[in-house]
């Protein structure tokens, strides 16, 4: 053991940076990974907690009339029952329950008055409702036989007129229940999941010309629910289950889902039916994790293979620098196992440590362990601790062994090689075809040959590239030759030679290009269909959505500081088109835009059919969509409030500005041909506004003000900004553009895209730090050799940048080649319109990633001359030729 310790000690710096790369090894191959699940399932939880109560709760109804309520009884009991009936996990995800037997909501009528637009409430008896209000005018319900008392909320009391003592009736459709408030109570928590389906709401009319009304909830106890539902015919039970988001990860989302679709099938309780929006939510959140992982795991493949190519070149550089002691101990009769034995006994002083270190490091990293975490690092453990000891023994069980350098060998690829080297390219073409043909993830998780098929084929290109190198070397050493002075020539030479370190770090370094620039490629692949995403929902800087704006409403809008432009634009949907020569009428959205206003205020231009299209012909040119127009190439008409305009397709496209990405069948009709009445305008329910710097409150008021003036022409009275069924609302497109990056798994990608471009960078220097301190001992020697021929040291060091520059050269082109070709390639299996709201992905380069591997390449040189000085040092190079000294 001294002894092993002796040359650990010995040996410190070439086995410490072994250590180094197995430890930052084993934590990348699970600390990245437990911190990218803590934030998806943070964006999962994001996700399920923005949703409403009626989306994100379990519940099961169950609809009764006069004769079943009256043996139905108290369905409390059963929320327990219904509980534990569910399939696992959901029970233990609970964190709450309510019973609900409510009446309505239905029309309240007072005094026998009929309204056209009642107020609407429903009387409900709730389980928890006594711990979370407290009264504040009159006392609980007592109801009996015959007499519905309940306690209304302070808020609704004022929205509906209603006080202590007073009677009311609850008109359902098929019967009458009266109800006597006897008490005002207030929430003890107004944040509280009990009140989610309980607040007070605004609600349309049926006629609009009535503005909005009231929605209200009162609370009721068992008698006076059941004695309300036998007077109105109607009760409905309800036993609601809060899901609590904290619960969720994403691994859990199948058997959460399968659980739900169970309960859906059948209901743990007899006549029930099942409602929620959970499983759709969590299935669409899974569907964009399945693609996200799929990238994710491109990525870290990359990573992981570039630090274990690493690893092999520290392995390699560690028995490198020990040939003559090897060699020694094979001269003295030393077998091949006792060699392998002491590398291996070396390696576990110092890797095995280090693996637990990192490992440690990972494991403190919040979040959860993947299932091949522990896999990952055994691998790596196991890399680190054979690399060395089985290079070590391969090297000395060859006949030619001996202590001279490696770098002189230069013997031809032996069949055994080549063919090692014509599967790799076999593997790697193969794994494209399948890629291609099935996806990354074909549902039964990630495939890990799928996976490792970005890195085979970087792998398979660096050894094209080693192949073809020596051929424009060589080409260029000729030219050198004929040159003054020797430094473009040796150093030509030397990048031609056949060493065998130089393969290892060309496919590290090819690999750590490729994923850098597959990161970036795909990275601005998203962010350019992203910002077509939303330049398809917002063409304009901003677009101000409503009911319906009077025609004069942007006008004002344009008025407004900051505003340069606005335009007036339709959308409505399911109009009905009526085809030419066909008795069947189809549905569609229709949206009417003038376009010249619209190419005012837009960027995105219509087509020129459309947009030089006048009044006065027989039929309107439009932009129809494909899956439309395969039905309606003849044309037709197509109703626009309450009018029929003819139209005939003059365009086709799927993706029209204003329209988003989720229309499949529409017409895009351009205003100023069609034949509008004078007493029967447009009336527009969008306002495109383009400028920079205005107020989006003031845009809303001004809009708001315009929906009031639309209402008044309808209805002939004062209208208050509160009774518009449909408040002005403002996007910009920058917040468009934002959400599209902010969605589940989405900023999670960003980060991880981020993080492996810079670790990409970091490790491509940390390949040609390693290659240089490969070939420093040799470089050494010829330097001291060189300087006795008057070589300066200037000249030493553009030395080494003309041995370095072909291999970062060929590196960068060859991992650039691959980078790029990636996103085509494979890009139909990356699943990318799932993070582009549906867009069409091509393969978009951002400029800036030239320049950023330019300046990894520039930063890869400083450093080589920064490794190399040091090394020269270490070496003490004017002692080398004096004393003949061959170690460090």
């Amino acid at each position: 053991m001294k002894a092993v310790l002796r040359r650990v000690r010995a040996y410190a710096g070439q086995l410490g940076l072994l250590a180094a790369l197995v430890g930052l090894a084993a934590f990348l191959a699970s600390g990245p990974a437990r911190l990218i699940n803590d934030q998806i399932d943070l964006g999962l939880r994001g996700d399920v907690g923005e949703l409403g109560s009626s989306a994100r709760d379990v519940t099961f109804s169950h609809n009764l009339e006069p004769p079943l309520i009256a043996r139905a009884g108290d369905g409390a009991p059963l929320l327990a029952t219904i509980r534990d009936g569910l399939r696992a996990p959901l029970p233990e995800m609970i964190d709450g329950a309510w019973f609900i037997a409510e009446v309505g909501p239905a029309a309240v009528v007072r005094g026998g008055r009929n309204e056209s637009c009642p107020q609407l409430a429903a009387a409900r008896r709730q389980t928890g409702a006594d711990e979370a209000t407290r009264i504040v005018d009159g006392r609980r319900p007592a109801s009996r036989a015959g007499r519905s008392e309940a306690i209304i909320g302070a808020d609704a009391a004022a929205a509906l007129n209603l006080r202590t003592g007073e009677k009311f009736a609850l008109a359902d459709r098929f019967g009458v229940a009266e109800i006597t408030v006897v008490g005002v109570f207030e929430p003890v928590d107004a944040a509280a999941p009990i009140w989610d389906d309980m607040r007070l709401v605004r609600a349309a009319c049926p006629d609009p010309r009535d503005g909005t009304r009231w929605r209200a909830v009162l609370l009721t106890d068992a008698v006076g629910a059941d004695t309300a539902g036998t007077d109105a015919e109607a009760l409905e039970h309800r036993w609601r289950y809060r899901i609590d988001e904290r619960a969720l990860t994403a691994d859990r989302i199948g058997e959460v889902n399968e659980a739900l679709a169970a309960a859906r099938r059948t209901p743990p309780a007899d006549g029930t039916s099942m409602l929620t929006s959970l499983d759709s939510t969590l299935a669409a959140f899974d569907q964009r994790l399945r693609a996200a992982r799929s990238l994710i795991a491109v990525v870290q493949a990359g990573i992981l293979a570039t630090l274990a190519g690493l690893i092999l070149l520290a392995a390699r550089l560690a028995v490198e620098r020990r040939r003559g002691e090897y060699a020694l101990l094979r001269a003295r009769g030393g077998s091949v196992p006792l060699i392998g034995r002491r590398g291996l006994a070396e390696a576990l002083v110092v890797v095995l440590p280090a693996a637990a270190l990192g490992w440690t490091a990972g494991i403190l990293t919040p979040g959860r362990a993947e299932p091949i975490e522990i896999p990952l690092v055994a691998g790596v453990l196991l890399l680190g601790l054979l690399a060395p000891a089985g290079y070590a023994a391969a090297l000395a069980r060859r006949p030619d062994f001996t202590g001279h350098r490696g770098d002189l060998i230069t013997a031809r690829p032996s069949p055994r090689q080549l063919t090692a080297e014509a599967s790799v390219v076999a593997l790697a073409a193969g794994g494209v075809y399948l890629v291609r043909l099935r996806g990354l993830d074909a549902g039964a998780g990630v495939d890990p040959y799928l996976i490792a098929v970005p890195v085979l084929l970087a792998l398979a290109v660096s050894l094209i590239a080693l192949r073809i190198m020596p051929f424009p070397l060589r080409w260029a050493g000729r030219i050198a030759a004929r040159t003054r002075g020797a430094v473009a020539f040796l150093g030509l030479s030397g990048a031609g030679r056949g060493s065998p370190l130089r393969s290892g770090p060309l496919a590290v370094l090819v690999i750590a290009v490729a994923t850098g620039i597959f990161t970036s490629t795909v990275t601005s692949t998203v962010d350019t269909a992203r910002s077509r995403a939303a330049e398809l929902a917002v063409p304009a800087d901003a677009i101000v959505d409503g009911y319906f704006f009077a025609p004069d409403t942007a006008a004002t809008i344009a008025a407004l500081p900051g505003v340069t432009a606005a335009a007036p634009m339709l959308t409505a949907s399911a109009a009905n088109v009526r085809v030419t020569g066909r008795p069947t009428i189809l549905q569609a959205q229709v949206m009417v835009v003038d376009t010249a206003a619209f190419a005012s205020v837009s960027s995105a231009a219509l087509p020129a059919a459309v947009t030089a299209a006048r009044p006065g012909g027989d039929a309107v040119p439009a932009i129809v969509s494909s899956h439309l127009a395969g039905q309606a190439a003849a044309g037709g008409t197509v109703e626009v409030q309450g009018r029929r305009y003819p139209f005939t397709t003059a365009v086709v496209s799927d993706l029209v500005p204003g329209l988003g990405t989720g229309v499949r069948d529409f017409i895009v009709l351009p205003q100023q041909a069609m034949a509008v009445p004078d007493f029967q305008p447009i009336v527009p329910n969008h306002i495109l506004v383009k400028g920079d710097g205005f107020d989006p409150q003031a845009v809303r008021a001004a809009a708001d003000q315009g929906q009031i003036a639309q209402m008044r022409q309808l209805v002939a009275r004062t209208i208050e900004p509160w009774e518009l069924t449909v408040p002005a609302t403002v996007l910009t497109r920058d917040a468009a553009r934002s959400a599209l990056a902010e969605r589940g798994v989405d900023g999670v990608l960003s980060v991880t895209f981020t993080a492996g471009l810079i670790a990409a960078a970091g490790l491509a220097l940390l390949a040609v730090a390693l290659t240089v301190l490969a070939g420093a001992p040799a470089r050494g020697r010829t330097l001291s050799r060189l300087r006795t021929m008057g070589l300066s040291a200037g000249q030493g060091r553009r030395l080494l940048v003309f041995e370095l520059v072909p291999v970062l050269a060929a590196a960068v082109l060859a991992g650039g080649v691959v980078g790029v070709a990636l996103p085509a390639l494979i890009g139909t299996a990356l699943g990318l319109a799932d993070f582009t709201a549906g867009v069409p992905t091509g393969v978009s380069v951002d400029p800036s990633t030239a320049a950023g591997v330019l300046g990894v390449a520039a930063l890869a040189v400083i450093a080589a001359l920064l490794v190399e000085n040091v090394a020269n040092r270490r070496l003490r190079l004017g002692t080398v030729l004096r004393l003949g000294e061959e170690q460090l």
